[in-house]
């Protein structure tokens, strides 16, 4: 991932500042020459805008706009070539010091915009090709149960650290909603622009020693690595605010993930996070954390439903709670903790509806939900039969 502020660095005698912004967090995806002021047609975020200075609208709300719109479609930056003079009137320049968010920069005439988009190119390259074998080797990690030292050469030598000495966490999003192709472009640029500027946040604050995004066509998985347990997963979780940080206009997140490992264990963070996701679907925990501590007696269930012949509940029960009402009653219940009262609400039924139901499995099964053996043989009940409908 290129940010603006690597550029500048290789640019500073090409490129002036007008306005003062603060640069942290704005990614560069491409860089483009603006032949329209329509930018909603062709714009799709983080790219470095060109333009000359005779093309810009000359009437202030119309220049007002144009800058509103770029910063709305997430232009990493305006680069304007003072090709006329409106750029030096006091006027244009009065407009383009107010912008507050967008970073604005001049350059002379005498540079071509070629020079500049082919040093900018060569970067993003350059860094494309550095995060695809990163990504290679990531993807073998999340996957595989027996990982060597050697394993982790090329993605510690990125960040010249030993990731293989590090712990490690997996977090998932999953964009809640489909959407049309230019909308999840956009929707996932911004996502990723958003991740990368908290992360490296977290980077400058030494909460994190490394961070990798894996982008897919349904949201990312990020990769953490931290050199020490952070006292405790809750410890991170504190940190990792994803749900209140992580905003994307009329589209919803699933957000899962794991408990922290030893890097060496990243396959076991990887399946935490996939099945904390899974979760969060079944359930439909939309803008908040799935964390696998909290589904973690989910998984236990499915595994052993998996692996072994082994019936965890009966059939007269299994029979019972085909009968819709019942089933979600006692999924709802144990959902709000056992609370009659939440589970009515949450039903829009009476609560002695729900007192009635929860009988009626008792007098069906003979199980009896105050009673903690027959409550534990209730809950795997939901479990299995929750878990076989995603599965179908």
């Amino acid at each position: 991932m290129i940010y603006l502020g690597s550029v500048l660095k290789t640019q500073s005698r090409r490129l002036k500042p007008v306005n003062s912004v603060n640069l942290s967090g704005h990614v560069v995806s491409a860089i483009t020459i603006m032949d329209n002021t329509n930018v909603r047609q062709w714009l799709r975020g983080g790219e470095i805008v060109l333009a000359g200075s005779h093309t810009l609208p000359t009437e202030q709300n119309q220049l007002q706009e144009l800058l509103s719109q770029l910063k709305i479609s997430q232009a990493c930056c305006l680069i304007i070539k003072c090709v006329t003079s409106p750029i030096s009137s006091q006027k244009f320049s009065n407009i383009l010091l107010e912008e507050e968010v967008l970073p604005i920069f001049k350059m002379s005439s005498n540079i071509t915009y070629l020079e500049l988009m082919n040093d900018v190119n060569m970067m993003l390259f350059k860094d494309r090709q550095v995060n695809r074998l990163a990504e290679l080797d990531l993807e073998h990690l999340l996957r595989t149960d027996k990982p060597s030292d050697s394993d982790f050469d090329y993605i510690s030598s990125v960040n010249n650290i030993d990731l293989y000495k590090q712990n490690a966490c997996v977090i998932q999003i999953t964009l809640a909603s489909q959407t049309n192709l230019n909308h999840r472009i956009h929707d996932l640029f911004t996502l990723s622009r958003q991740l990368h500027a908290i992360f490296s946040s977290f980077i400058t604050n030494r909460i994190l020693s490394s961070y990798f995004v894996l982008e897919n066509s349904d949201g990312a998985t990020m990769i953490l690595f931290t050199g020490s347990k952070l006292e405790s997963d809750v410890s991170l979780l504190h940190h990792l605010q994803l749900s209140s940080q992580v905003k994307i206009s009329n589209q919803a997140l699933y957000i899962g993930i794991s408990t922290l490992h030893p890097a060496r264990e990243l396959h076991k963070c990887y399946q935490e996070a996939v099945f904390s996701i899974k979760m969060a679907q079944i359930f439909n925990y939309k803008n908040t954390v799935t964390k696998f501590n909290d589904v973690a007696v989910w998984s236990l269930v499915e595994g052993i439903q998996e692996s072994a012949s082994l019936e965890l509940t009966t059939q007269r029960l299994k029979e019972v709670l085909k009968n819709q009402d019942l089933f979600k009653t006692l999924k709802l219940f144990f959902q709000n903790n056992e609370s009659i009262k939440k589970t009515s609400q949450q039903m829009f039924t009476h609560p002695n509806t729900i007192r009635y139901r929860l009988k009626e499995i008792k007098s069906q099964t003979g199980l009896d939900y105050q009673k903690t053996d027959d409550k534990f043989r209730l809950y795997i009940a939901v479990i299995t039969q929750t878990l076989a409908h995603a599965n179908n």
